[in-house]
C-alpha cells in the first residue's frame, strides 16, 4: 500500500510516527524526490522545522550542494541521459556525508561547488542527528533505493516546475535560454529518470499538495 499526502503536516506526522517506533540507534534516511522545481526543498524544510519543534534533531541535505561542475553538467555534447547520470555527485555525497552521518550520528565536513558563476563552500556541522532528510532530483535511482529508510515522491507538473525554476534562478540567462535548457535537457533527463527508474512507483509515499484532502491508500 502507498500513502498519498496532501500537506507537509501529514507527512511530518507519518515520519514522526516512524521515528517513535524506530528500534535502531541509527538515524533513518528519508529521501524526498521529484522533478526540478517541484517544491521538494520547501517541503523538506517545512517538515524539518516541524520535527524540530517536536524535539527531534534533523539534518537536511540538499543535493543542489553536490552538483557537478558546470563543464560536466552542461557539456555541449550532453544528452539527457548523460545529464541524468552526471549532474550530481551522489556517490561522493553518500560516501563523504550521508553514510558517515548515519553511522556516527554526527559529522563536520564541507563540500565545494566549483566552476559555477557563484562558487561556494557548504559547511556541514551536524551533532547527534536523529533523522536525515535528503531532498533532490534523481534520488530514487535503483542503485540508491536500499540506502533509504523511507521515500517520498513529490508530484508536480512541468509548467509549475519551470515557473519555480525561473523564480529561483540566479543565473543571468535570457528567457529563451532558460526555456531551451529546460525543454532540451532538464525535462528530457527527468523523463528518462521516470521511465527508467519508476520513482513514483518505487516511492513508499506520494506527496500531492492540495488545498484540502485526506490521506488515501492505494495498491
Amino acid at each position: 500500500m502507498k500513502t498519498i499526502f496532501n500537506s507537509a503536516a501529514q507527512l511530518k506526522a507519518a515520519l514522526l510516527d516512524r521515528y517513535n517506533k524506530n528500534e535502531s540507534t541509527k538515524a533513518p534516511i528519508i529521501a524526498i524526490s521529484g522533478i526540478e522545481g517541484g517544491g521538494k526543498r520547501a517541503l523538506s524544510e517545512k517538515i524539518a522545522n516541524a520535527l524540530t519543534l517536536e524535539g527531534v534533531r534533523v539534518a537536511v541535505i540538499h543535493t543542489d550542494d553536490w552538483e557537478a561542475a558546470e563543464n560536466v553538467r552542461f557539456n555541449v555534447m550532453s544528452s539527457p541521459e548523460e545529464y541524468y547520470l552526471n549532474a550530481y555527485r551522489f556517490d561522493e555525497m553518500f560516501e563523504q556525508l550521508i553514510l558517515p552521518l548515519k553511522l556516527f550520528g554526527s559529522i563536520k565536513t564541507s563540500v565545494t561547488l566549483e566552476d559555477v558563476l557563484n562558487p561556494r563552500t557548504v559547511e556541514y556541522n551536524f551533532q547527534n542527528v536523529e533523522i536525515i532528510i535528503i531532498e533532490g532530483v534523481y534520488l530514487l535511482q535503483e542503485a540508491y533505493l536500499d540506502l533509504y529508510d523511507y521515500t517520498c515522491w513529490v508530484v508536480s507538473d512541468y509548467d509549475a516546475a519551470f515557473a519555480r525554476l525561473v523564480g529561483q534562478s540566479n543565473v543571468e540567462q535570457s528567457q529563451h535560454a532558460l526555456v531551451n535548457l529546460f525543454e532540451l535537457l532538464i525535462k528530457p533527463a527527468e523523463q528518462y529518470h521516470i521511465s527508467t527508474d519508476n520513482p513514483e512507483g518505487n516511492a513508499k509515499s506520494i506527496y500531492v499538495e492540495q488545498e484540502s484532502g485526506e490521506n488515501k491508500n492505494y495498491s
